[in-house]
């Protein structure tokens, strides 16, 4: 029993002390809001413009696609009363399968899109994240949280800090590619 108050009392002694050499330690904190890094970082904007130009292609498609069914929809309607039933059947047949088409195709490529888009996000969260935990190191801060937080003191935001360094990487970034 003695041995057990000893041990106890040895261990509030040294939880004490490192609580009052910790405590003389000012901790240093940061706030980083992300969203507004992941809609202006030079990374995101670079992934806007990749994804654009991947389903450029696919949208000019859409866009011929309907363009045809306008032109369907408006040669059947100047020409519907001189039609017979089955042409007009016939007719109405080929603009609702038309019109089917499109909307199957613009399902596939929203579906494709939203699926790229993801992928394209993880990678900027990745990023981000890197850069958040570089400038943690850079200036000594012990903890950086994830703005959603009820108030925050302007002089504990790092996000201009993280903003400019994912800048900084950017431009190495670039400048290496086009070496």
């Amino acid at each position: 029993m003695r041995k057990f108050f000893k041990a106890c009392l040895l261990s509030v002694a040294m939880i004490s002390l490192a609580t009052n050499a910790w405590a003389e330690t000012p901790v240093k904190l940061g706030v980083v809001n992300v969203a507004l890094l992941l809609e202006q970082a030079p990374q995101a904007k670079t992934a806007d413009a990749r994804l654009k130009k991947e389903f450029e292609p696919q949208q000019a498609e859409l866009k011929g696609l309907a363009g045809k069914l306008e032109q369907k929809q408006a040669e059947y309607q100047k020409n519907k009363a001189i039609m017979s039933d089955s042409q007009r059947v016939t007719k109405e047949r080929e603009i609702t399968m038309l019109t089917r088409e499109i909307q199957r195709r613009r399902n596939d490529v929203q579906e494709l899109l939203n699926l790229r888009r993801n992928e394209e996000l993880a990678t900027l969260q990745n990023i981000v994240n890197d850069a958040i935990k570089a400038i943690g190191e850079q200036q000594s801060f012990d903890l950086i949280l994830y703005e959603g937080i009820a108030y925050t003191n302007n002089r504990i935001d790092v996000t201009n800090d993280v903003l400019s360094h994912l800048k900084t990487v950017s431009k190495k970034q670039r400048a290496e590619f086009n070496k």
